[in-house]
């Protein structure tokens, strides 16, 4: 298991995660109470969009690429949540974005099946989840909802 820690961006300590050090986003949409999710053919659980950041590219712009590529997501506002480090074989640090959502255009255009083999909307965590990385951002973006992120 990977050793993982999340820092949210009303911590002091999250001016030690600058934009320049992350090199993946993840984005966590709502659509009302619901969360969207996604499941890749490659990963053993459901997931939210999640991408490497690419040359030239910021973390904002990565998370808006995955959102799209993934589920077909357009949002036109994403709150920066905080950042989540990973101690994989090297420190990985992964900026957490939330954003809204009043419709999903994925029910009209399906993402490439290489990309999502399925999309779902849940209520609660969906079983199985890839990874404890999911859970804890989970559980830090419903915090944030509840307490007012903006």
């Amino acid at each position: 298991m990977a050793d993982l820690t999340f820092v949210s961006r009303r911590d002091s300590s999250f001016k030690e995660f600058p934009p320049a050090s992350a090199q993946i986003a993840m984005a966590i949409p709502f659509y009302g109470d619901l969360t969207v999710w996604v499941r890749s053919p490659d990963a053993g659980g459901w997931h939210f969009p999640t991408s490497a950041r690419r040359s030239g590219e910021t973390i904002l712009e990565v998370a808006r690429r995955e959102l799209w590529d993934a589920a077909r997501i357009v949002a036109s506002r994403l709150d920066l949540l905080g950042a989540i480090r990973y101690e994989l074989p090297k420190p990985t640090t992964a900026y957490v974005y939330m954003c809204e959502l009043q419709h999903l255009t994925w029910w009209y255009e399906i993402p490439e099946k290489e990309k999502s083999a399925e999309i779902g909307v849940f209520a609660r965590l969906p079983r199985p989840v890839a990874s404890e990385a999911v859970e804890i951002v989970l559980e830090a973006a419903l915090r944030a909802r509840r307490t007012g992120l903006r």
